[in-house]
């Protein structure tokens, strides 16, 4: 029989039976825990069990590996945002055998996901699992990621991104740098204000790419006609910039990046934690990209040097990122 047992928020499983190596798991839903343990003990009894405990490539979070290493092999770079959802994917998977993944066991990683993102980011995330568990030798007797994206399509669990038109309220931006002062999510949320530089773009920053005296900063941007899925390109250091980075050595001093964390996705992370602290709703880090950019047309800046600063290859592509207020264009 299974015992399972909540410790400290997660549900941890272990069978014991006779002819067997004892088998423990994790499980963040008791109903993951039990539907686990039924599957195992059904397997042990029918003769179909297998032992993984050898097969390094059995494993989802080794499966995943193998997938950024399928690029890193030829000398591609995953993209940074890719890199962290993979992560977040191989963390819940840790220890799950591709032998063991089941439909349910999709769904319930969908499910706590959802509690934190939103389902654009989620339909990347699983999108991401479909690629790794193709691209593995090792196939699973279902196609369970399928079957699993078909059912959250049917019920509008995932979806593409949806154009959203959240600024920042006056005084909100006062709020969080006077929250954030003196940690290094606020030269992020500086920077993004100022320049509408991508999270990633953000975090992969570092101080020797800012060049005083051409006055433009490097990037290494998204471009799906060049080699490994991005290119080098130059955006102005623009005055509210050079301010913006003025105050983050000041706060975080003259180390190699500008933000010294490991994800990317931290940078996001923590400000959702801080928004909903503060009481903040419904604003998220990328918003401020839109932020800056609409800041950008209101100062007067014609389209073609917004582009440059925003990486925008067309037209619709920037005009999703303005949302210029009303009020802002009276008598104009």
């Amino acid at each position: 029989m299974a015992t399972i047992r909540k410790r400290g928020g997660l549900w941890h499983t272990q069978i014991r039976k006779k002819g067997f190596p004892p088998q423990t798991k994790t499980f963040h839903t008791k109903a993951a825990a039990t539907a686990w343990s039924r599957r195992l003990e059904m397997s042990m009894d029918n003769g179909s069990w297998i032992d993984t405990r050898e097969s390094r490539s059995v494993l989802i979070e080794h499966i995943v590996d193998d997938l950024v290493y399928s690029y890193e092999r030829f000398g591609l770079e995953v993209a940074r945002p890719k890199l962290g959802q993979l992560n977040q994917i191989k963390e819940y998977f840790h220890g799950v055998s591709i032998h063991d993944l089941t439909f349910d066991d999709v769904l319930d990683f969908a499910g706590f996901r959802l509690e934190t993102i939103a389902a654009s980011t989620l339909q990347a995330q699983m999108y991401y699992l479909k690629q790794a568990i193709t691209n593995s030798r090792i196939k699973t007797e279902l196609p369970v990621v399928d079957m699993a994206i078909d059912e959250l399509k049917k019920k509008k669990l995932i979806m593409g991104s949806v154009r959203r038109d959240r600024r920042l309220e006056p005084g909100e931006y006062e709020t969080l740098m006077e929250a954030a002062e003196g940690h290094w999510i606020s030269a992020a949320i500086d920077l993004a204000v100022e320049s509408g530089m991508r999270q990633g773009e953000i975090h992969a920053l570092k101080w020797s790419d800012i060049d005083e005296n051409k006055g433009v900063i490097h990037l290494m941007r998204k471009d799906k006609d060049a080699k490994g899925g991005k290119s080098k390109c130059y955006i102005p250091l623009l005055q509210g910039v050079r301010e913006a980075l003025l105050r983050s050595s000041n706060v975080l001093g003259q180390g190699p990046n500008l933000i010294s964390v490991k994800r990317a996705a931290s940078i996001s992370d923590k400000f959702a934690r801080m928004t909903a602290k503060l009481g903040i709703d419904d604003l998220r880090f990328h918003d401020l990209r839109h932020e800056a950019i609409s800041r950008m047309f209101e100062r007067g800046m014609r389209v073609e040097q917004v582009r440059v600063v925003s990486g925008h290859r067309t037209l619709d592509q920037l005009s999703r990122y303005v949302n210029l207020r009303a009020e802002d264009l009276t008598g104009m």
